[in-house]
């Protein structure tokens, strides 16, 4: 290890000790990198984690439920399903190993299924609102359609879990690996994609067939708009959200594909989270910065900064009144949206309760290092370094 990474190390060993990020969000330490995680019903989570597994966890004790859905791979997304089996809600865990498996919250060792059909790395996941309908994403340059089984073949009790085989396959229109997916949550007739070759396009949620503007001009972003990796989509109402490496999160028209809102950073932006009732957008970048930014009048501007993760930010969603962040430091936190914006105490956000230990917090550098606090080989130390890289894979 060079000395610029023994001194990294060091100083994110001393963030990690720091009393005020160690309270900050009600950190729940997963024990591993989160690279994604989902939101269940009765206050549980599921993880995706580096250690080759998924687990659930409870967000009101902060406590890690027993056992874990087990890849052979990190895991890089989770998704859960609108059914449960045997009264536990479904979930679904992707990973580098090229396969998606969906298994029971609650017994997350039981294998219900295995959806096997990409060639490489299976970066994201999206499931359809009312159909049964699963949608995936991979370094393979393909999006796969999936067909959840019927309840009848769900509930059988089988020795050896079914695998399930894709019913659409969309390649040849991605250059890049496929690192996010989000549907249309109003009409849940579009399906968005994104990834490293930094274009944007749109997909009838139902038949994978592409989606042509009302001058019949096929919908797409190209390259150019985001200059490398976007990372992040999510859409409310008519704007579809994106977060880049080019440190820029863009709200763009779903109808004129305008780029109607640019939000300029200092640092790779790895995942967006519009939260409209409340006319804001929250942004989390590399080296763990949250930015809380107001977009429902004039120019976009940042009201809040929250400093506590200690590595990059790697997924933001929302709950109610609640929103939640994920981090390569191995936490999940969660945050009220109301206290936030509300806070008067100064653009960093640092509740009341919390205000004493302000004077002993450290803030992260640019140059802060991923120092992992799960066992990854050389190998997948350089893949998820290439998943949060800031260059483009091309």
């Amino acid at each position: 290890m060079s000395s610029a990474q023994l001194e990294a190390l060091e100083r994110k060993e001393e963030l990690e000790r720091d009393p005020l990020r160690q309270k900050l969000g009600s950190p729940l330490q997963a024990g591993a990198r989160i690279l994604n995680f989902a939101l269940g019903s009765k206050d549980k989570a599921v993880l995706a984690l580096s250690s080759h597994q998924a687990k659930t966890a409870n967000l009101d004790s902060l406590q890690l439920a027993k056992g874990a859905a087990k890849h052979t791979g990190p895991v890089t997304a989770v998704a859960l399903l609108n059914r449960d089996y045997n009264g536990s809600q479904i979930a679904l865990s992707a990973s580098w190993d090229k396969s998606i498996r969906m298994w029971p919250v609650d017994n997350p060792q039981h294998t219900l299924a295995v959806f096997s059909g990409h060639a490489d790395f299976v970066k994201c996941l999206a499931v359809h609102p009312t159909l049964p309908l699963v949608y995936s994403g991979s370094a393979d340059k393909s999006i796969m359609y999936w067909k959840l089984p019927e309840s009848s073949e769900l509930m059988a009790n089988c020795d050896t879990p079914p695998t399930i085989n894709p019913v659409k396959t969309i390649k040849g229109q991605h250059t890049g690996q496929i690192y996010a997916l989000c549907i249309d949550p109003v009409s849940a007739d579009v399906l968005y994609s994104t990834g490293s070759d930094a274009s944007i396009r749109a997909w009838n949620a139902q038949t994978g067939a592409a989606i042509h503007s009302d001058d019949m001009e096929q919908w797409f972003i190209p390259r150019g708009e985001h200059k490398t990796n976007v990372f992040d989509c999510k859409v409310t109402e008519n704007t579809l959200w994106t977060a880049s490496a080019d440190k820029t999160a863009i709200g763009w028209d779903v109808e004129t594909r305008a780029a109607d809102l640019v939000l300029e950073h200092d640092a790779s932006v790895n995942a967006v989270l519009p939260i409209p009732q409340a006319g804001i957008v929250a942004t989390g970048v590399h080296g763990g910065v949250i930015y809380i930014w107001k977009v429902n009048s004039g120019s976009p501007e940042i009201i809040r900064e929250i400093h506590a993760h200690t590595d990059d930010v790697t997924c933001l969603r929302a709950a109610g009144r609640k929103f939640y962040s994920s981090a390569l430091d191995g936490t999940l936190r969660t945050w009220d949206i109301k206290d936030i914006v509300d806070f008067t105490g100064g653009m960093e956000y640092i509740p009341a309760e919390l205000e004493a230990l302000k004077q002993s917090s450290a803030k992260p550098k640019d140059n802060l290092a991923k120092a992992s606090n799960s066992a990854l080989t050389e190998e997948e130390e350089r893949e998820l370094a290439e998943l949060m890289s800031d260059l483009d894979d091309m």
